[in-house]
């Protein structure tokens, strides 16, 4: 089923077409992620269907606003969906913030799983929560001061400021306003302080480091409430982050972001050695393991210490 025929094959079963409702029922079915979520009920194409039609403008103006002009809708019927459905059933009501975890390699698309998600729980629960999206890249310590504690790179442990982050982790708890870290990774420089009125309902925190026992951002591990883990092939991960780094400097001129020299020595020297001593090995305390192709779609869903569901073949 290619793509540009999903939301209109939607609007047919809708309808009462049958093979329309016949192909995406199938869809359903072959869904790991749907199984592993749903279980029994992973196949009530009336409950996708009537969630699907409800984000679909959500989710291309989402996009487009990230700079997407054409996005596949299949990425919102086979992962934001469900996982916005499932997080929608999850979260308490009267307890925030629900504070959501999104770890994964660089270039895994993390930020972009996670504004996406905030959009559509805002869109989903009545009455909207606020939604709080943070990245562990916004507490970067300015390039001066790590170069003065002797990091070539960024991405690696001790070049974020923890205590900081600490200090935004105990204001999520207070009930007020709060102040958080913006950080210009293409520029590699601090921006303005976020003030943020109000206690947010969900905060989704994502990076590479999110979930990680280390010293410093241990804290962070212990407070989530649920821990979502992007799995994907170091190559493709590394072709992803380059793509974004090219498609950064064509958009500034040239003017922000790393040449394509530099980026390789980032790759090797910092990105390319983090994912497996301090990245991967957060996958073991995840709540939720999705393995992520080419494609986009999810292969596999693995829940550590519960169980394992994966694609037929």
């Amino acid at each position: 089923m290619s793509d540009p025929t999903l939301a209109g094959l939607a609007l047919r079963a809708k309808a009462g077409d049958p093979e329309a409702s016949n192909l995406l029922a199938q869809r359903l079915a072959g869904n790991p992620l749907m199984r592993a979520l749903f279980g029994a009920d992973a196949e009530r194409l009336a409950d996708h269907l009537q969630g699907f039609g409800a984000l679909l403008p959500v989710y291309r103006a989402a996009m487009a606003n990230l700079g997407i002009r054409q996005p596949q809708d299949a990425y919102l019927f086979d992962l934001i969906l469900p996982l916005t459905r499932f997080f929608r059933q999850r979260i308490p009501a009267g307890r925030a913030p629900y504070l959501i975890g999104l770890a994964g390699g660089p270039g895994a698309g993390k930020t972009t799983l996670s504004r996406l998600l905030s959009c559509c729980l805002q869109a989903m629960i009545a009455p909207a929560p606020r939604c709080l999206g943070l990245s562990i890249d916004d507490f970067y310590r300015p390039k001066e001061e790590r170069l003065r504690r002797g990091f070539a790179w960024r991405t690696l442990p001790g070049t974020h400021d923890t205590e900081r982050m600490a200090d935004v982790l105990a204001a999520l708890d207070r009930p007020g306003s709060l102040t958080v870290p913006r950080y210009d990774l293409g520029r590699d420089a601090p921006m303005a302080d976020e003030v943020v009125s109000g206690s947010p309902d969900i905060c989704i925190f994502d990076g590479a480091m999110v979930g990680s026992p280390l010293p410093g951002y241990d804290r962070l591990a212990r407070r989530l409430d649920f821990l979502l883990f992007l799995d994907l092939p170091t190559p493709l991960l590394k072709r992803w982050r380059f793509e974004r780094e090219r498609k950064l400097r064509a958009d500034s001129g040239d003017t922000v972001g790393f040449p394509q020299e530099v980026m390789q020595a980032f790759w090797d020297e910092a990105l390319g050695p983090s994912i497996e001593m301090w990245v991967a090995p957060n996958a073991a305390r995840a709540d939720l393991v999705l393995s992520i192709d080419a494609a986009r779609r999810v292969t596999a869903v693995r829940q550590p210490q519960l169980c394992t569901t994966e694609t037929r073949a």
